[in-house]
């Protein structure tokens, strides 16, 4: 610019002159005044563009001629799609959006109690109507998959959900976005995760456990969603298929509700699906009555042993009670294993803590037997207190046992 300074002061001169009273020199003098003047602009021109970088001549060029790419971004603004990109808010701005939760529970797997943890696979769909993206009907709805799923969700709004009881991120199988014609958007998605539940063992192996599916709203709370659960229910009419493990289905549930978070006083939908289970009957007689029938069959027999005969009688006896009273306690702790360590006192505590009681009940009486006749040389009073004791524990033991069960029955069964 400063280049065609000089030229600009010498055409205002000349054109001056040429006001005053014009001859034909001056006008050839003009004349060659104007050709100069177009070759040093395009002099200057050429000099200004030489001085550009190449970044800078490329975006020149592109600012005169569109490229493949612009042109093709140019036709996808023009969708329905692109549309929305600018406006991520909910479709309703005066109303929370209604979606509509439908979950298929595939399998349910891995059931920890002592870590509180089990596996699940299931599958989600959420349904919602947002009018800005209707378009001209066609034969089918738009359907999208793979990575185009997350092109769609990040342009236009979407619930997006967490579990909310889960241990680690879920893995996602396989994802999907439906749009229909009239606006409604159906998001599918398949997903594994290992996820958390509180147990209730107190009346363990007979107390029911329920299992939580927690599906929290992400990102918007009750102001701007709210979830309205359609379908629940196991992929097949036979739960007993997908729950793997000693368990079966008792019942399944869901309902609606919602929890606090730190950045919202309204609070975030949730979907808590439900599911009690309860030991299979094969699991509680084998691990836990047929071991307790085996140890008192095994504490009665020993009773019937008779300690006033001869001296090789007292040791099988009161050995075999002491025996008795390891085993039971082996027994109990291999069956703490399979539940969590808690602050009360559960059920099998009290099964297999009153049975090594009345062994060692059982035990006390075989030394006093054998007291009675060795040191006090009272055969007559040892025979009777043997007879009287063979026929007294197993009534004793049955007592005791059912004691138990009902106390642990009236405070826990129903709790």
């Amino acid at each position: 610019m400063f280049l065609n300074t000089p030229l600009l002061i010498l055409i205002g001169y000349e054109w001056k002159k040429l006001d005053l009273g014009m001859n034909r020199l001056s006008f050839c003098r003009s004349v060659l005044v104007c050709i100069l003047t177009i070759v040093w602009c395009v002099i200057a021109h050429v000099h200004q563009v030489s001085a550009l970088t190449p970044a800078e001549q490329n975006r020149s060029l592109s600012s005169t001629e569109p490229t493949t790419e612009q042109i093709a971004q140019t036709s996808a603004d023009n969708s329905w799609q692109t549309e929305l990109t600018n406006s991520v808010r909910q479709p309703s701005p005066y109303k929370p959006t209604v979606v509509f939760v439908y979950v298929r529970l595939n399998t349910v797997s891995q059931i920890n109690l002592p870590d509180k943890t089990y596996n699940i696979s299931a599958e989600i769909v959420l349904e919602w109507q947002d009018g800005r993206l209707a378009f001209t009907p066609t034969s089918a709805p738009l359907k999208f998959n793979g990575k185009d799923v997350d092109l769609v969700l990040g342009r236009i709004w979407s619930p997006s959900f967490t579990i909310g009881n889960e241990i680690q991120p879920r893995e996602t199988q396989n994802r999907s976005v439906q749009v229909a014609p009239n606006g409604w958007v159906r998001v599918y998605e398949q997903f594994n995760d290992v996820v958390k539940f509180d147990a209730d063992v107190h009346a363990f192996p007979f107390s029911n456990q329920t299992l939580t599916l927690a599906i929290n709203s992400a990102l918007d709370d009750l102001s701007a969603v709210r979830f309205s659960v359609q379908e629940f229910k196991f992929n097949s009419p036979d739960p007993s298929q997908q729950i793997i493990g000693r368990w079966s289905l008792n019942h399944l549930d869901a309902s609606t509700k919602s929890f606090n978070r730190l950045d919202s006083k309204l609070g975030f939908p949730q979907t808590l699906i439900s599911m009690q289970i309860q030991h299979k009957p094969q699991y509680i007689i084998f691990n836990f009555f047929v071991p307790l029938f085996i140890i008192f069959v095994a504490a009665a027999a020993v009773t019937w042993i008779d300690p006033t005969q001869t001296a090789p009688h007292t040791a099988p006896r009161v050995l075999g009670t002491i025996i008795l009273i390891l085993t039971t306690i082996t027994l109990k702790f291999a069956l703490a294993r399979e539940i969590p360590a808690v602050s009360y006192i559960t059920l099998t505590d009290a099964v297999f803590g009153m049975t090594v009681l009345l062994l060692i009940v059982s035990l006390i009486m075989s030394c006093a037997i054998i007291f009675s006749k060795e040191y006090m040389h009272k055969d007559l009073l040892s025979k009777k207190l043997n007879i009287s004791f063979r026929k007294l524990y197993p009534l004793l033991y049955l007592a005791c046992m059912s004691t138990v069960f009902l106390i642990f029955y009236a405070t826990n069964w129903n709790s």
